[in-house]
């Protein structure tokens, strides 16, 4: 089963707003489905907030200041792993 793939772009915001809409958009997603964010940099308080309530994510460096993060609901964790490889 594919996961649905809702992109956000935080790459031009000043903090906190990235974290800010982040959060929103985690708040609205849709089961099953996977948030891609576009990030400048690794926003490491956000990872911390994520393991503490239930998501899982994997970031990939792409280019110096462009980072892709994907996050996704623990419930979700073997479609994650598949979607990830």
């Amino acid at each position: 089963m594919l996961m649905e793939v809702i992109e956000v772009d935080v790459s031009a915001l000043a903090a906190p707003e990235p974290m800010q809409v982040i959060l929103s958009s985690l708040a609205k997603l849709p089961d099953g489905a996977v948030l891609k964010v576009l990030h400048r940099r690794e926003p490491f308080p956000l990872y911390e907030r994520l393991v503490a309530n239930g998501w899982l994510y994997h970031s990939e460096k792409v280019a110096e200041e462009n980072i892709v993060i994907h996050i996704a609901n623990e419930k979700n964790k073997q479609q994650f792993i598949n979607f990830i490889i």
